[in-house]
C-alpha cells in the first residue's frame, strides 16, 4: 500500500508552492530511534509522537524525553517532551525545541571572504492530545513558533492531525496532515507553512528469536518533492534493540542505523545518519525515562 501511494505522488512532481514554505525546521526528525529507522516518526514516534503524528500519543504510559544533536554544519537541535494521562481515554503531552545555526556567512559580491557572519534560531512550544477509541486513535496538536535570522524575525501557529487504525495488534495504518497554519510575514514578504501529508504503516511480528518490525513512511511537503523512509528494528532481548532503515528522495541521505538501550524505566536510542555530498555523519542520542 505505501509503496503504492508513493509512486502516485512522486509521479505528480514538486507542488508549484516549492520555495514559499517557512519554518523548514519543522521537518527535521525529532529523537534518534526515528531516524535511525529512516524517518519513520509518524509510526515509531514514542513518547516524542508529539513532533510527528499526535495520534500516536494514545495510550502512551507517562514519561519525560530529551535529546540533542549535531545537525549538518553547525546546525544543532535540541528538545524535551513530557507525556502524561489524563483519565483512561486521553493522552496529552508538551514540549519544547530549539534548532539554531551559527557563523552563516554572508556576501555582497562573489567573494572568498565573507562580509560578516550571522545566526538563525528558531523555538517551537507544543502541546498535543490524542484518544484511543477502541481500533483507532486520534490525535490533534498545537505550536507556537518564533523564528529570528539574523536582523529578521517572526511568529506563527501551526496544528497537526494524526488519526490512527490498528486492524489487528499487529498491525498499524496511520495517516496525518501536519504543520497547517496561516502565512506568515518575514521581510515584508509573505510566507506559507510546509503543509505536509503523511502516510505510514507498521508491521510487528513476535518470535522465540526476538521481536521485529517494519515501518514505512509517505511524506508530502507543500514546499518540496515527496519523500518516503523504510525501517526494521529487531530486538533478540527486551533490552536492546538494533535499527536500520532507508530514505528514498531524500538528497542528504540514504543510509540509517542505530540502536537502543533500556534499563529501569531508562531508554537511550543512538542513530548514526551518514551525510551525502560531503555533508558528513550525524550522531544523535535520546534519553527517556517513564514514570
Amino acid at each position: 500500500m505505501i509503496l503504492m501511494i508513493l509512486a502516485g505522488l512522486c509521479s505528480a512532481g514538486v507542488y508549484r508552492d516549492a520555495g514559499l514554505g517557512v519554518y523548514p525546521f519543522l521537518k527535521m526528525d525529532v529523537g534518534a530511534r526515528t531516524a535511525a529507522l529512516g524517518g519513520t516518526g509518524a509510526v515509531n514516534g514514542d513518547e516524542l509522537a508529539i513532533f510527528s503524528n499526535p495520534a500516536l500519543l494514545a495510550g502512551r504510559e507517562a514519561s519525560v524525553s530529551a535529546g540533542h544533536n549535531q545537525w549538518y554544519g553547525t546546525t544543532t537541535q535540541n528538545y524535551i517532551a513530557a507525556v502524561s494521562g489524563l483519565g483512561s481515554v486521553f493522552t496529552g503531552s508538551l514540549a519544547l525545541r530549539s534548532v539554531s545555526t551559527t557563523g552563516i556567512e554572508y556576501r555582497e559580491t562573489p567573494s572568498s571572504d565573507p562580509v560578516d557572519t550571522f545566526n538563525a534560531t528558531d523555538f517551537s512550544a507544543n502541546g498535543a492530545i490524542a484518544a484511543r477509541l477502541g481500533r483507532f486513535d486520534a490525535g490533534a496538536g498545537l505550536k507556537i513558533i518564533h523564528e529570528k535570522i539574523w536582523l529578521e524575525s517572526s511568529n506563527g501557529w501551526a496544528v497537526d492531525l494524526g488519526f490512527n487504525y490498528h486492524p489487528c495488534s499487529s498491525l498499524m495504518f496511520t495517516a496525518a496532515y501536519l504543520h497547517s497554519g496561516p502565512s506568515v510575514s518575514m521581510d515584508d514578504k509573505e510566507f506559507r507553512f510546509p503543509r505536509t501529508w503523511v502516510f505510514a504503516s507498521k508491521w510487528n511480528r513476535h518470535s522465540r528469536f526476538g521481536d521485529l518490525s517494519v515501518s514505512a513512511q509517505v511524506m508530502r511537503p507543500l514546499d518540496n518533492r515527496t519523500n518516503a523512509g523504510f525501517g526494521i528494528e529487531f530486538s533478540p532481548v527486551h533490552w536492546a534493540s538494533l535499527r536500520g532503515g532507508w530514505k528514498i528522495n531524500d538528497d542528504s541521505r540514504d543510509l540509517t542505523a542505530g540502536a537502543g538501550l533500556s534499563a529501569k524505566r531508562w531508554t537511550l536510542d543512538y542513530a548514526f545518519i551518514p551525510g551525502n555530498f560531503s555533508l558528513g555523519t550525524t550522531h544523535r542520542f535520546s534519553l527517556s525515562r517513564s514514570l
